[in-house]
């Protein structure tokens, strides 16, 4: 407080003693918020060198271990939600097969234990852009995958075929190279996870099971049937069998009618 003495003005002594203790308040509160933003940078500090060496680590774990946090991140939601409930009169008769081409084709060498995949594509550029076609490649070992579609549609047929040169299809060359004799073993792979461009698919999954073994001698092959559950994935891997380790298998495949190369064919399965 001001006051007046002998016709001047003089600071009260209380009040000086209130400045005091207000500029002290003022500095220990700055000198808290300056510790909670040490200790928060500190731990984010903490926190991203984690976050690095688990994003190092991770492409070293076990595929199974890693698999398990991309399916969780990346399940895709039921568009068939309860239709099981649904009563079926099979009187009404079935719904025609679909072809399901496979949504994706990688390869890997045999020889590399850790089954690095890689992808082959005729993609080339355009007055538009950057065109990426259909077109999906198949050379030994490759790694087929197919996203089972359609409820109802769960028994499936696997159909591997070559693709014949004399169908033409526009603009398209099926480009065929077999080994005749070669014998190709058939690997139901753990495909629990969406293999894309768009995901981390840096090795194929474990194999599964034994699905099968073909020999391509340039024509048709064998049907193999099973279980294809919907808004799921199927995934195979094709490789040269032990009688014929040097076995050549190599074409490129179209989406396309009729059908070419290996696909899969899903029938009716209510009722």
């Amino acid at each position: 407080m001001i006051r007046s003495v002998q016709g001047h003005d003089v600071l009260d002594p209380d009040d000086k003693e209130s400045g005091s203790m207000t500029s002290k308040s003022q500095k220990v509160h700055v000198s808290r918020l300056m510790a909670c933003a040490s200790i928060a940078t500190l731990v984010t500090t903490v926190l991203s060198i984690y976050l690095f060496f688990v994003g190092f680590l991770d492409g070293r774990v076990p595929y199974s271990m890693h698999d398990a946090r991309v399916q969780s991140a990346l399940k895709r939601p039921s568009t068939y939600m309860n239709l099981e409930k649904l009563p079926f009169n099979r009187t009404l008769g079935t719904f025609p097969p679909i072809y399901n081409f496979a949504h994706i084709l990688l390869q890997f060498e045999d020889a590399d234990p850790s089954r690095s995949l890689r992808e082959a594509s005729r993609r080339y550029q355009s007055p538009v852009g950057e065109i990426y076609p259909d077109d999906r490649y198949f050379l030994t070992s490759t790694v087929v995958q197919f996203r089972n579609m359609d409820y109802g549609m769960e028994r499936c047929v696997l159909d591997p075929t070559i693709p014949n040169p004399n169908i033409t299809i526009s603009g398209f060359d099926p480009a065929v190279n077999v080994q005749h004799g070669s014998e190709i073993d058939i690997w139901l792979l753990d495909g629990s996870q969406e293999l894309s461009r768009h995901v981390l698919w840096t090795r194929a999954p474990p194999r599964q099971k034994h699905f099968g073994k073909i020999g391509f001698s340039g024509q048709g092959f064998r049907h193999m049937e099973f279980i294809c559950p919907s808004m799921s994935f199927t995934t195979f891997e094709f490789s040269c069998a032990p009688e014929t380790p040097q076995c050549h298998v190599e074409f490129w495949q179209k989406k396309a009618e009729p059908p070419n190369g290996v696909y899969m064919v899903q029938h009716d399965s209510r009722g």
